[in-house]
């Protein structure tokens, strides 16, 4: 569900917010004859971005990407079709209807849409694939979305970093009916083969574990969002895996592609033992404790305890700025603002974690296109008999990502599972304070609407 992003969903955009990344990128073009005029002046007469001759344009798409300066070869397939082109480097993050901390390389631009999609028909003649996106307007929140976007590298170390103790909760995926524990990132480049028929997912076996930290026969005990999955699975190989998600013009791409289209490589161990796709499991060294679980509630609160949850969370800072946002929003396309509270709760013996939600809708809730809202405040509240009651910090937490609750260290604070679906696929486990214990992203580099 779309909203507002957090740090560690945004790993896949840890340099998108910039053009070139250090690396040699096309000139911008000169603006088509069509190019509006920019729409927010730059102080200083500083010359403005690039992005600002493509406002509200068809942009023709060859590439997209995390990482800026990719895209050489598209560029040379493009060149050698001897067709008309103005190719350029944009970020994403300029425009409001594109997905942001992403870079295009667009092949052309057009104030229509029929006449980019007739140029994407003639360069899919040459063999290029490509997409037909609609820039929007610029974003008058940039700053904003580049601050956020380069938020990212800190979490990015931090997800690292994290992965370099062996007693640290690492998730587990399954993929190509195969069940892999993740390791870390890959620090060199490596040659990968595709595993399956759409070429989503790409390996390279490893010798060994290329972090030091596992070992073949070495054993490790599953969990899943409500408790134990599998007692003692077995480490039995290393694996290189790239699994990001690439924009839907790889896939169009003919002779298919020799190279991954999206995302980093990340060492993986592979186990002994299947679980199941898309289902969050995270595995601790055979041996340690098992975390305490809480279990969801069957019931939904009574009426008065979510009233006064519900008026709690109206109170809170973050609410008020939605709200804000969602009626200048609904002010703007003539719609109203619709808003919803809801309240669920887990709980273990007389242990309980409240949450309360707010979500604010304006039209469909397409927020990730930039042409309606939809955005969520969340209020978790942890309550024990014969302790203070305890809320959880105000960081962006989404109740709809909420799929556990535990205790992992039987300390008496509780961690939360989350799974996140946008801008990528992202498990999380963090503390009470927001800080992550652990986390797994797979990168997603399609550009959005």
């Amino acid at each position: 569900m779309p909203r507002s992003p957090r740090p560690l969903a945004l790993l896949l955009a840890l340099a998108g917010c910039t053009q070139q990344g250090g690396r040699e990128a096309p000139k911008p073009p000169p603006a088509p004859a069509s190019a509006p005029a920019p729409e927010h002046p730059v102080p200083g007469g500083k010359a403005p971005p690039p992005e600002v001759r493509y406002a509200r344009m068809w942009l023709v798409i060859v590439h997209a990407s995390a990482t800026p300066g990719e895209g050489s070869e598209v560029l040379k397939a493009l060149a050698r079709t001897g067709l008309s082109a103005e190719p350029v480097r944009l970020s994403t993050t300029a425009f409001r209807d594109l997905r942001p901390c992403l870079e295009l390389v667009v092949a052309k631009a057009f104030s229509g849409k029929a006449e980019a999609v007739a140029y994407q028909g003639r360069l899919l003649e040459a063999g290029v694939a490509a997409e037909v996106k609609h820039a929007g307007p610029l974003e008058a929140g940039r700053e904003a979305r580049e601050a956020t976007c380069l938020a990212a590298v800190e979490a990015h170390a931090a997800l690292v970093e994290g992965l370099k103790r062996r007693e640290a909760p690492r998730f587990v995926e399954s993929h190509v009916g195969r069940t892999f524990l993740l390791l870390g990132e890959s620090q060199e480049s490596l040659v990968l083969e595709p595993m399956d028929v759409r070429r989503s997912v790409w390996m390279a076996s490893a010798r060994e574990d290329p972090t030091g930290l596992f070992s073949l026969g070495d054993r490790v005990d599953l969990y899943g969002a409500e408790g134990p999955l599998r007692e003692g699975c077995a480490v039995k190989g290393f694996t290189w895996i790239n699994r990001g998600v690439p924009p839907v013009e790889f896939f169009l791409r003919e002779p298919p592609p020799e190279e991954p289209g999206c995302g980093r490589v990340w060492a993986f161990a592979e186990l002994d033992c299947a679980v199941k796709p898309g289902v969050p499991v995270f595995a601790l060294p055979e041996g340690t404790k098992a975390p305490v679980f809480f279990q969801r509630e069957d019931a939904a609160p009574g009426p008065e305890e979510a009233a006064t949850e519900a008026t709690a969370l109206r109170r809170s800072a973050r609410f008020a700025t939605l709200r804000l946002e969602g009626s200048e929003q609904a002010e703007r396309v003539g719609e109203p603002l619709r808003e919803e509270v809801g309240s669920f709760g887990f709980s273990r013996e007389e242990r309980r974690v409240l949450f309360t939600v707010a979500r604010l809708r304006v039209g469909e809730g397409h927020s990730v296109c930039g042409i309606d809202y939809d955005q969520q405040a969340t209020r978790a509240v942890v309550r024990a008999p014969g302790e203070r009651e305890r809320v959880l910090p105000e960081t962006g937490l989404v109740g709809e990502d909420v799929v556990g609750v535990l205790d992992l260290e039987g300390d008496g604070r509780v961690e939360l599972l989350l799974r996140e679906t946008w801008p990528a696929g992202t498990l999380r486990l963090v503390r009470e304070d927001g800080t992550e214990v652990a986390g797994d992203v797979v990168e997603n580099c399609d550009c959005g609407c």
